[in-house]
């Protein structure tokens, strides 16, 4: 699901498992509609800094949430490590990326859900950064964050993976390695009540019982970040 070196014609898969058409078992259109929901919500917040383009989304998957993207406003990128997942986007006419392309190519770049998944984070997101325009954003959907307190008390959270995961960002971490980056972070939010998941009274009730050692999966405040960062 994740590049991870220069060239994603020849990457190896992050981790002990694979991301094979069972990894995205549950994930093809109208299999989800919590997932399709957030993917319509998060549009309309990027919406509010870029409304057409040239998007591309890094770790895409099956291109769920590029599918909410106008195709009249948005030409639209993707990359992909899983060859299952490749097929499916370019039946879709969304054209794969490596990093061989061009500088300043996109108004938009979107990681969802991916960061933590890279093992090579930094030079991902430089290269992400170069492909970028002046001026473009680079946005962080449904990211973990590791400053919640769900995190900083029990570590861990329901959306983590461990076995492919390698870097757990923050909000604090995420935003000083965007600046040293030279971008402006515009806008850092954490997306809980106005999403599909949140089921607040549930949700308190697990994290009460979570205190004394019942786990179970839960959304809750501050496990979720968004990150809005400009080019300038």
């Amino acid at each position: 699901m994740t590049p991870s070196t220069k060239n994603t014609e020849n990457l190896s898969l992050s981790g002990p498992k694979s991301y094979d058409e069972r990894y995205f078992a549950g994930r093809h259109a109208g299999e989800d509609p919590l997932r399709e929901m957030s993917y319509g919500q998060e549009y309309g917040r990027i919406c509010r800094f870029v409304e057409k383009g040239k998007v591309f989304d890094l770790g895409c998957g099956l291109g769920g949430l590029l599918d909410v993207f106008p195709s009249q406003c948005w030409d639209k990128y993707g990359m992909e490590i899983s060859d299952y997942a490749k097929s499916h986007l370019l039946r879709k006419g969304i054209r794969l990326v490596d990093w061989d392309m061009p500088s300043n190519q996109f108004d938009l770049v979107i990681l969802r859900g991916v960061l933590q998944h890279l093992d090579t984070p930094l030079y991902v997101l430089q290269q992400c950064i170069r492909l970028l325009k002046s001026g473009g954003y680079m946005v962080f959907l449904a990211t973990p964050n590791t400053n919640s307190i769900c995190y900083r008390l029990f570590r861990e959270l329901s959306m983590l993976d461990p076995p492919r995961n390698y870097m757990l960002p923050s909000d604090t971490m995420l935003t000083q390695i965007l600046t040293n980056f030279g971008l402006e972070v515009v806008c850092l939010e954490y997306p809980y009540k106005a999403t599909p998941y949140a089921r607040p009274l549930r949700d308190h009730v697990c994290f009460l019982l979570r205190l004394f050692g019942v786990r179970s999966r839960f959304a809750f405040w501050g496990n979720m970040m968004e990150c809005y960062a400009r080019k300038g």
